[in-house]
């Protein structure tokens, strides 16, 4: 006849089963142990020692509480805290492609500055472009469409908004504004630009559009390429969105009531000079 007692468990064994027991369940509402907990209990699982039936049913029990509760920790680790963290790296890429979208036009502009196209006094210097006139849409202040364009046909503006046109480029809308000869801002081709002034100021934005999901960063850009951002938020929804609540042209600008709304993108440090302006 099998001796019993030979079959009891050690307090350790005991010791290891309880406590899978206990990680398991807590990992059920903790759920970023879930995962180190399920191994743990399996590891348990498959050491146990030969018990007699008794022993084994009560320990198995322990063990099945433990391993159930490491399972639904770990579905809540995937769907809440791992999902998570995908939707926020894809969220940074789009962000990053704003930001990188935003120097196209910073760089579009340096060109336009040093080519002179729109040298309203003759000084060898030019005037910053809106848009439609970067990508040839329509014609420069006073002349003919710009050929070859600087910008891209996808940079077209076709979508309006109430502060003037704008292009949507990877689900962000993007617009440039201009000094304008009162001491403003505008988008809108039919303002009266300050030439003198555009010579040395623009300023630009990207807005999430409406159907960019989960991503709410607002950027801006000025000509010293200083790049501002807004955690963009208004209570639960995005403060500017889609074609209809774009950031005004004095949204970032400092003299502006919203200025405080914008910090500094990445430490990132604006250039001291401007090509072309020297």
């Amino acid at each position: 006849m099998p001796d019993v007692a030979s079959h009891r468990p050690s307090r350790w064994v005991v010791a290891r089963v309880a406590g899978a027991a206990l990680a398991g369940a807590t990992s059920a509402v903790v759920a970023f142990i879930a995962l180190p907990a399920a191994l743990f209990v399996l590891i348990v699982g498959i050491s146990l020692p030969p018990l007699d039936r008794k022993q084994k049913w009560w320990m198995w029990v322990a063990v099945a509480v433990g391993a159930i509760g490491a399972s639904i920790g770990s579905v809540r680790f995937v769907v809440g805290i791992a999902a998570h963290g995908i939707v926020s790296a894809g969220q940074g890429k789009t962000s990053r492609y704003a930001v990188s979208h935003l120097r196209e036009v910073l760089f579009a502009e340096d060109g336009m500055r040093k080519t002179a196209r729109l040298d309203h006094d003759g000084d060898g210097i030019g005037s910053a472009a809106l848009l439609g006139e970067l990508t040839g849409q329509s014609p420069l202040r006073g002349r003919d469409l710009l050929d070859p364009a600087v910008l891209s046909p996808r940079w077209r503006p076709v979508i309006d908004t109430p502060i003037g046109p704008a292009a949507r480029v990877g689900g962000y809308l993007f617009i440039v504004c201009l000094p304008t000869t009162d001491g403003g801002w505008t988008a809108k081709p039919d303002t009266a630009i300050d030439e003198e002034r555009a010579e040395r100021r623009f300023v630009a934005y990207a807005w999430p559009d409406r159907d960019t999901r989960g991503v709410h960063d607002a950027f801006f850009i000025d000509q010293h390429e200083r790049i501002l951002t807004s955690t963009n938020h208004d209570g639960k929804e995005p403060k500017y969105a889609s074609a209809n609540f774009p950031p005004p042209c004095a949204a970032a600008v400092a003299e502006s009531e919203t200025a405080s709304e914008w910090s500094v993108w990445r430490e990132k440090k604006p250039r001291t000079t401007l090509p072309g302006a020297e």
